[in-house]
């Protein structure tokens, strides 16, 4: 018997065509910020395409319009509203220098830096939330037939130990006589205190051979055993 196939839930394609124009919008909107801020966001922009993309010409091209813009900055500083001329060509140089080629050049490099492209898929079942629980029934079922014909191998096969490295998919059960109490906890109605019981029970009496016996020893409140039924299981 093999594991059954991997399962991802119903894709809207609505909404991740919708969130795939957000985040191309928002890439376009990254590439032009130096247009509209005078050149000031180019060396920002730079710096997350270098974080993204390692490459020689970014970081050239980030250490140039940051020198520029400080450069720029530095003389505006110092000269205050009597800046010369050459101070001028310097400013101006810089910022055109600045929104210009840095725009263009985060233009060019957008495609590499925010690749486009859907991941690599992997074949899968989608299924509604009705087909997954009566799935799920149906493998707990088949599990369970599986243990009472063939105890051991239902113990290679780890069946209602997830705890366990395994490639069977039992649908969710839990073995109540080997699993260990963070397991044993998780069942429906199942305390710590209860989890112990059931573990001291078996290391003195043995292993249970049904629901009907945990009821009758094991502090458990009767309301849970409809939904203990369908996650316990028990292999000698």
């Amino acid at each position: 018997m093999t594991a059954p196939g991997p399962y991802v839930p119903p894709i809207d394609e609505q909404k991740r065509l919708i969130a795939h124009r957000v985040g191309r919008t928002g890439t376009y909107l990254w590439a032009l910020s130096p247009l509209f801020t005078c050149g000031y966001a180019a060396p920002v922009m730079l710096a997350i395409a270098l974080a993204r993309r390692r490459d020689n010409l970014v970081l050239a091209a980030l250490v140039v319009h940051s020198a520029l813009l400080s450069a720029s900055c530095l003389v505006m500083g110092t000269f205050a509203d009597k800046t010369p001329l050459w101070g001028d060509v310097l400013i101006y140089t810089s910022w055109f220098l600045a929104a210009i080629g840095g725009t263009a050049h985060l233009l060019v490099i957008r495609p590499a830096v925010f690749p486009v492209g859907a991941p690599p898929q992997v074949p899968v079942a989608q299924l509604s939330n009705a087909e997954v629980l009566d799935r799920a029934r149906k493998l707990r079922d088949q599990a369970r037939r599986t243990a009472e014909a063939d105890p051991m191998l239902a113990k290679r096969l780890a069946i209602g130990r997830p705890d366990l490295p395994r490639q069977f998919d039992d649908g969710g059960l839990v073995d109540v006589n080997h699993a260990p109490l963070h397991l044993l906890t998780s069942l429906p109605g199942v305390t710590e205190r209860s989890a112990r019981q059931i573990q001291e029970w078996v290391e003195r009496s043995g292993p249970f051979a049904s629901l009907g016996e945990v009821m009758l020893v094991i502090e458990i409140s009767p309301t849970f055993e409809h939904h203990l039924r369908e996650y316990c299981v028990f292999i000698p």
